[in-house]
């Protein structure tokens, strides 16, 4: 342990002791936190704090603190409102810009938060510790929040405010001034492959899916991985369409050998991901971070993906992008540029060498879709299954041989997969719903 960290052991040692002086209930608690932002795309440093009670509380003549005893003496006059946030700001002349619906703010705090681990303090009037957070960088301590574009999020309010395993690295950069909601991003990384199993190498490669239903051209974007050195430009000319997939390859020839069919991707990247563990991001044109996801090899994090010949599938596009249990190992050789699906069939014409012949007469489709099956046996029961990009059953009826009719008028706009089976024999097929 370096002469740095053992002051801030001791320290913190001596505020736990002081905690004994602070109220046995604390109205004022730590919500969010933003300190190592992105180089570029930095508000500066800020903190939430949420009123736990339901009437206002003044905070006027209070102190914030950090490890090294800067102060900041909040304004006379400040109110934190019933069962409301309040956000402290570094610097207001890059908050204000950055965040400009955002009007629950004080500051300029000049409170400089340091990156890898500080100790926060509220002191009232009479020099009495409120309430204090002691985070790291490391350890228990999610890592999204540590230069990778993501704050600190308060999981539970009446937990441990101290605990790294009570807070969760949330959306990109942050919720300032209200509470956390499921992330919503246009652009996300759905599936990872990283250190492929050496039998069946596809090189590593990352999948993008936009989550939104209008096309987005990707001039101008970059991908990189944790070292900005390491980058790839995507060539001019390139859409990501509504609600579709793309690849990103790091080995063109290899790619292609595992997947033939698979044509939406772009490449090569001049990198690799590496096993143990890797940020990977998303740059815009204007050359500012839009996303990132870092990824483990350890549990709680699906192993099998490292080096097991499985893939990272991304569990919910809206959920916690840095949570292992947003994850999960998906296909074997996973499902490039296509959504999962239930039997590791997505995007695949057939599953096994049954008979029976299932043809989509048009993979693009508004109203209705049509298949024309034939082949199949009577004496089997036989069903066609409608699944989303969740993987999720829409729908399920009997099949026969001939031509079926299904209204798609109520499915928005996006990738569906029809999965017909005849005993223990199915096939897959993939259209998409234009509105």
């Amino acid at each position: 342990m370096n002469i740095k960290s053992l002051i801030f052991v001791c320290f913190l040692s001596l505020v736990i002791r002081n905690i004994s002086t602070a109220q046995t209930f604390t109205p004022i608690i730590f919500t969010e936190i933003n300190y190592n932002s992105d180089s570029t795309m930095n508000p500066g440093n800020w903190i939430e704090l949420y009123n736990k009670t339901s009437s206002p509380v003044n905070i006027g003549g209070w102190y914030l603190k950090t490890f090294n005893n800067t102060q900041y003496p909040i304004p006379s006059g400040t109110i934190v409102s019933a069962n409301g946030y309040l956000v402290i700001a570094q610097d207001l002349s890059k908050f204000n810009p950055f965040y400009t619906s955002v009007t629950n703010v004080i500051g300029s705090s000049l409170l400089d938060f340091a990156n890898n681990g500080d100790s926060i303090q509220i002191y009232d009037g009479t020099n009495t510790l409120i309430t204090y957070v002691a985070y790291k960088d490391s350890l228990s301590w999610p890592v999204g929040a540590d230069k990778w574009g993501r704050t600190l999020e308060l999981q539970d309010y009446n937990g441990n405010q101290n605990d790294g395993g009570n807070w969760f690295d949330g959306c990109m950069f942050g919720s300032p001034g209200v509470a956390y909601t499921p992330c919503n991003p246009d652009i996300v990384f759905s599936e990872i492959n990283y250190n492929s199993s050496l039998l069946k190498d596809a090189g590593d490669w990352v999948e993008l899916h936009n989550t939104t239903g209008t096309g987005v051209s990707l001039n101008g974007y970059s991908l990189k991985d944790s070292k900005d050195s390491n980058i790839f430009f995507f060539p001019a000319g390139i859409t990501l369409p509504a609600n579709g997939y793309r690849e990103v390859v790091q080995d063109v020839t290899k790619f292609i050998t595992r997947h033939p069919n698979v044509t939406n991707f772009n490449g090569p990247f001049p990198f690799g991901f590496r096993s143990k563990g890797e940020a990977i991001r998303l740059f815009g044109p204007d050359g500012k971070l839009k996303f990132s996801v870092l990824y483990d090899n350890k549990l709680p994090w699906p192993e099998t993906p490292d080096s097991g010949g499985y893939t990272l599938e991304l569990l919910d596009e809206h959920g916690k992008m840095n949570d292992a249990a947003n994850w999960f190992a998906g296909c074997p050789e996973g499902s490039p540029g296509w959504p999962y699906a239930p039997g590791c069939n997505a995007g695949v014409n057939y599953l096994n060498n049954s008979d029976f012949n299932f043809i989509l007469l048009s993979n693009l489709v508004t109203t209705e879709v049509i298949v024309n099956v034939s082949g199949l046996n009577n004496s089997i029961n036989s069903t066609l299954s409608m699944i989303d990009i969740y993987g999720r059953k829409i729908n399920e009826a009997p099949i026969y041989n001939g031509t079926t009719y299904l209204n798609t008028n109520n499915l928005p706009a996006g990738f569906y997969l029809l999965n017909l089976t005849e005993g223990p024999n199915s096939k897959t097929l993939k259209f998409v719903t234009e509105k």
